[in-house]
């Protein structure tokens, strides 16, 4: 750049004030990465009321171009165009040029910027540079960084009934974008009453992500920005205006979404400048609103990339300029591309401070690998059973001084007595979760067969109900089976192997520390103890230490699927008593197990005195209420697009439902529908 400015430059500052009091006119000011600042006024605009009306019906492309070329020549196109075309010149897609526009003047917020074009090309659009409205950086401590998932809070405002549709298109379509497991965490809510139950959620999820889908529409009398909540229960309509936002929640989510249309026309200024800013206020960094009105179609594509965008871990204004190319792909020669307005007070890779924190020796490509996390992507709904199980062993807000419950059981109970009710998948989905926030995790299926060698008493005999060794033999086995996510080896099983070998058939506890040792496979023999000998006890204890030590200290997450397939009185005298007591006390860190079973099996087995130091969540049927919705977010996830005939046929199925619906049917209906069958048997090739 002239006037001593470096080559390469990171940051551009381009700002729009208004001259010294009683001076006409505007002034723009252009810095590059906090330098020297050039200055120029801005140029000559023309009516500006043509140029806030280039969205409206009607208009055409053409009048879009040359809106575009008539905000560049006043922006950049006078004093200011050599210095612009240097920077331009030292941009490249692999090293953007990231340009913040600071619009001071109310008056002048209000018109599409986001339509500069240059020479045939459209600024915003240009892979070399990345634009956004914005404030002055906050410059957060870049190393204040927060595992992931990235957790995210869609609030639908209850739209009038034609718009219900699009609503929920766009939900499905943010929960098909949003799939891969352990990365992202999405909670819905719908209509809320008033604004504490809306602040409730809101800090009780702490989302990172806050997404309106909804109306906004001026405040009468006042012409500023409201938005428009009709609950579902019939209760009284009610708004959340620019002024209520800074005293609405105690959390403040780093980024706000506000998809919704201007019903009613409000002033686009009014509605960047007053509902975004105000958000911006009250502690989020960033807030992408929209300009003018989005059709379904634009609402529900510019979603979809947005947010596969943000599932990828890419930066905000990296997400928004790719929704933008998308839709210019998909919805030419309508301008929506252009809709979206980023508006930020930090940098855009700051505002979602997101990681993942891999055990030791571990890859992400180590779930690609494994079919029970792979099929994860189908699992639909259970959010609040999610966020409970996640939080019970691993609470993101939880400070030093409070502990996590070591232990989790999870339930299942089924109103049609269907065999499933989805144990199993939550207990993947939250294996997915704390594995990406640095925990080894092991799944155990106690269904398993234990695999004993030829001279074992049992090889060869398939065991339904095990009990207490065989057990911890096969937990033995699984933990180090290579299909393990979190393979342990076998040596670190050495020592209890030697203990076990001694005591199996011994009543003396060994006098000295034994050699690691092969698994001999003596049955336990009862027969030579009394019953108060601590044989069992011992066993046990160098199982758990082979557990603990095999991590070396982090933290290790133990999965007990079909718990129920371990005779009771086993699990109730034995494992319950001297694994899952010590675990849950505290008292073998840094383990912790989650136990997985039918309620029924639970009920019996669980003493009440220990309930308080034991996680619960418990999963049951669908309500058929939610199956429209549910089978919209999974035709997503198998990659099949909204289609009005679907719709229909699923609601076909809706309507003679019972009031429960079990995890199958859409197993069943994958094999009823075309598409569905098609689009599964596409992603089994492709796995």
């Amino acid at each position: 750049m002239t006037g001593g400015m470096v080559n390469a430059p990171a940051e551009v500052e381009l700002r729009l004030v208004a001259r010294a009091e009683g001076e006409p006119g505007h002034t723009v000011r252009l810095s590059m990465d906090g330098g020297p600042v050039k200055t120029a006024p801005l140029g000559d605009l023309g009516r500006t009321e043509d140029l806030t009306k280039v969205f409206d019906r009607g208009v055409g492309e053409n009048d879009r171009e040359q809106a575009g070329e008539r905000l560049y020549r006043a922006l950049l196109g006078g004093d200011l165009g050599a210095e612009w075309t240097e920077l331009r010149s030292h941009a490249t897609p692999d090293r953007p040029l990231r340009i913040r526009m600071d619009i001071e003047p109310p008056e002048l917020r209000i018109l599409p910027w986001e339509l500069l074009r240059q020479r045939g090309q459209w600024l915003w659009r240009r892979p070399e540079l990345r634009w956004r409205r914005g404030v002055a950086d906050d410059s957060p401590n870049p190393g204040i960084r927060e595992l992931g998932p990235l957790r995210v809070l869609l609030v639908v405002c209850n739209p009038p009934h034609d718009d219900r549709l699009l609503a929920e298109h766009e939900l499905a379509t943010i929960s098909g974008a949003l799939e891969q497991p352990g990365r992202t965490h999405l909670e819905v809510l719908d209509a809320p009453r008033d604004a504490t139950e809306l602040a409730e959620h809101i800090d009780r999820l702490r989302p990172h992500v806050v997404h309106f889908i909804g109306h906004g529409m001026p405040r009468p009398g006042a012409g500023s920005p409201v938005l428009l909540f009709v609950p579902a229960n019939e209760g009284p309509d009610w708004e959340l205006t620019a002024e209520a936002i800074a005293d609405l929640t105690h959390w403040h989510p780093m980024l706000v979404v506000l998809n919704a249309c201007h019903s009613g026309k409000a002033d686009p200024a009014d509605w960047i400048g007053g509902m975004a800013h105000a958000f911006l206020d009250a502690g989020t960094k960033a807030v992408v609103s929209m300009q003018d009105d989005m059709d379904s179609g634009t609402a529900v594509a510019f979603s979809a990339k947005f947010y596969e965008e943000l599932g990828h871990a890419r930066p905000l204004d990296d997400a928004v300029a790719a929704a933008r190319s998308h839709l210019a792909r998909h919805k030419a020669n309508t301008g929506s591309w252009s809709l979206p307005v980023l508006l930020t007070r930090c940098a855009p890779d700051l505002v979602l401070p997101i990681d993942s924190l891999l055990p030791p020796n571990s890859s992400v490509d180590d779930i690609r690998r494994c079919k029970q996390y792979v099929e994860l992507s189908r699992f639909v709904g259970r959010s609040e059973e999610r966020r409970r199980a996640w939080w019970a062993l691993d609470d993101p807000a939880l400070t030093p001084s409070r502990a996590d419950r070591p232990v989790l059981v999870i339930g299942g109970h089924s109103q049609t007595n269907s065999a499933r009710t989805g144990k199993t998948w939550l207990t993947n989905w939250c294996l997915v979760t704390w594995f990406l926030r640095g925990h080894h995790v092991v799944s155990v299926n106690l269904k398993t067969p234990l695999l004993a060698p030829a001279h074992a008493p049992t090889a060869g005999t398939r065991i339904r109900h095990k009990d207490w060794l065989s057990a911890l033999r096969l937990i033995r086995q699984e933990a180090t089976s290579p299909e393990q996510l979190c393979r342990m080896p076998e040596t670190a099983f050495g020592t209890f192997n030697a203990v076990l070998n001694h005591l199996a058939g011994a009543s003396s506890v060994p006098g000295a520390e034994l050699e690691p040792a092969e698994d001999a496979w003596l049955p336990f023999n009862d027969e030579i103890g009394d019953p108060y000998d601590k044989r069992k006890t011992l066993v046990v204890d160098a199982f758990l230490e082979a557990l603990r030590t095999a991590t070396a200290g982090q933290p290790l997450v133990l999965a007990l699927d079909h718990a129920e397939s371990v005779m009771p009185g086993a699990f109730t005298d034995i494992l319950y008593k001297l694994m899952v007591r010590p675990i849950a006390y505290g008292h073998a860190a840094p383990l912790r197990l989650i136990i997985v079973a039918p309620d029924t099996w639970l009920s019996d087995v669980l003493p009440d005195g220990d309930s308080h130091m034991l996680g619960r969540v418990s999963v049951g049927d669908f309500d058929s209420a939610q199956f429209m919705r549910l089978a919209r977010a999974y035709a997503r996830r198998l990659g099949v697009p909204p289609d009005e005939r679907m719709d229909q046929a699923l609601e076909g199925f809706s309507q003679v439902m019972a009031p429960h619906f079990g995890v199958e049917t859409f197993e069943h209906l994958t094999q009823l529908l075309p598409q569905w069958r098609m689009a599964r048997a596409r992603q089994g090739a492709l796995r």
